[in-house]
């Protein structure tokens, strides 16, 4: 039992570094430069978009604009490539936790948890019901002063 829990709590470690190099690489991906074959491609397409005639600044600048969004598009590419890889691991690192949890223990937490939510739910509802009976209250006392004061009037008023 021993040995297994050892060899689970490596499993444990190693998924959690897997995991964290994961992440870091979506990070990496975003901030990378393109790789030779991009930069050159994307070169040439900022040469072609520079190359227009004077007449057609309009069309130069829209071609500008295409090759700064390929640009962007390609370090989105690479991003979405590693959140692929980064889900793999969290994955790997969610089934090396699996003994660690037993289901009825799990099970009991959330009952228990449930059940604190009732209560405080519960508690909730009654604050609210006597905070309703204290408008009321509020209300009623109100409409008897009101009624007073229009009496007083009436009595003063010749």
């Amino acid at each position: 039992m021993n040995t297994e829990r050892a060899a689970a709590s490596r499993a444990f470690e190693d998924a959690i570094l897997k995991f964290e190099a994961a992440l870091s690489k979506i990070e990496a991906a975003l901030n990378a430069p393109a790789s030779g074959e991009e930069a050159a491609h994307l070169a040439a397409l900022t040469k072609l978009a520079g190359d227009a005639a004077p007449l057609l600044k309009k069309q130069q600048a829209f071609n500008a604009a295409v090759v700064n969004e390929l640009r962007h598009q390609r370090g989105i590419q690479r991003a979405v490539v590693e959140l692929i890889r980064c889900q793999t691991s969290l994955i790997e690192f969610l089934r090396t936790i699996k003994p660690y949890v037993d289901t009825r223990d799990f099970a009991d937490v959330l009952r228990a948890i449930a059940d604190e939510d009732l209560k405080r739910s519960d508690a909730l509802l009654a604050r609210d019901r006597r905070r309703e009976l204290q408008l009321t209250d509020v209300e009623a006392e109100i409409t008897a002063i009101r009624t007073r004061i229009d009496q007083l009037q009436r009595a003063l008023t010749p």
